[in-house]
Formats: C-alpha cells, sequence, structure tokens
C-alpha cells in the first residue's frame, strides 16, 4: 500500500486480493485475514515482509529442520514446527502485543480458531510474546492447507493446531513472526 492515509476497506481488500504484497509466493491470504490490518502493517514495514514472503517462495520447507530459522535478527524470522494437533479442549487460546503470526500449515491438516470474547488464563509472557485466553463463546474456525496462510495480530485472539480429524493427522508448519509496528 502506497498512501494507508487513504486507505478503506474496500481498498485494503482489493490489495489484499492483488497479490502485490506476495513477491512471488503462491499461497494465498485466508479470507479470515484482517486486511486493513495485513495493509497497514505492510506499509510500515515493507521490507521485513519482503524478507519473509521471498524467504518463503525461495525456500522448500519440506527440507527445513524444525526449529527458528532467522531472516533478520529480534524482527523476523521462521519457526517450523512438528506435531500432531490436539483437540480443541487440549488446544489453548493465544494473543501476541510485539509480534505478528503468519501460520501456514504445508503438510497434513489442521483447524486455526479465532476468538471474540476471552477470558486471561494468566500473566502476559514478554519474553515469549504470549497470553492465553479461554472463552465460554463459540470459536470460528478455519481449515488450514498448504494453499493459504493466516495472519494473527495483537487484537486477534487465535487458537492453532486444532486436529481437523480423528484421529489426528500430523502437521508440518512454518509460523513466521514479523515485528509489530506500533506507531
Amino acid at each position: 500500500m502506497t498512501n494507508e492515509k487513504q486507505l478503506t476497506p474496500a481498498k485494503a481488500q482489493a490489495w489484499v486480493e492483488s497479490r502485490e504484497w506476495a513477491n512471488g509466493w503462491d499461497v494465498n491470504a485466508d479470507a479470515s485475514v484482517n486486511a486493513m490490518e495485513f495493509a497497514t502493517q505492510y506499509a510500515a514495514n515493507k521490507e521485513l515482509w519482503d524478507k519473509l514472503f521471498t524467504f518463503l517462495r525461495d525456500t522448500d520447507l519440506s527440507t527445513l529442520p524444525a526449529g527458528k530459522h532467522v531472516i533478520e535478527e529480534g524482527r523476523v524470522w521462521v519457526n517450523i514446527l512438528e506435531y500432531t494437533p490436539k483437540d480443541a479442549q487440549s488446544t489453548k487460546i493465544e494473543s501476541h502485543k510485539d509480534f505478528i503470526d503468519l501460520q501456514y500449515t504445508f503438510e497434513g491438516e489442521e483447524l486455526m480458531g479465532v476468538a471474540g470474547h476471552v477470558i486471561p488464563t494468566g500473566d502476559y509472557d514478554p519474553v515469549k510474546d504470549k497470553a492465553n485466553y479461554t472463552t465460554d463463546e463459540e470459536i470460528t474456525y478455519s481449515p488450514a492447507s498448504p494453499d493459504r496462510f493466516f495472519l494473527y495480530f495483537p487484537c486477534d485472539m487465535h487458537q492453532p493446531s486444532v486436529a481437523a480429524s480423528d484421529p489426528a493427522v500430523p502437521s508440518r508448519k512454518a509460523v513466521g513472526k514479523i515485528e509489530y509496528f506500533k506507531g
């Protein structure tokens, strides 16, 4: 986005759909992604987003070992995770303050959830940049698959890594962490 001051929801959605941000990475943003927040954050930290999307485009994620892969120290990196998703009752709702999550399940199947009204289950952990929650309300789930990624901003209370089937199928996922611009 070149001029975020004139950004409207319609312009932000058109920008997401234009894929001008993708740098050739052929995976789409899930329909649940907050287009206004994505466009605003991209404009504020374009260099970091471009580094992340270029990394995702140029890297065969299936060959990367599990662990942290630094793109720019302290500002953007990708964690490769290998695990078996759990049922919703065993999976925590979380949020972050300093980093945006890009979650991309490239092997396996799972659900990604977004919660509305939540209740904190403890204090925010600044070292892990994480707070956990519970909710009595219904959580909205979307299937995660290799053709889409999810973005979770600090305002998004999300529940990743929920089993999509019983028995659950093992997953491999890239979790990109991008510095959140607080402007």
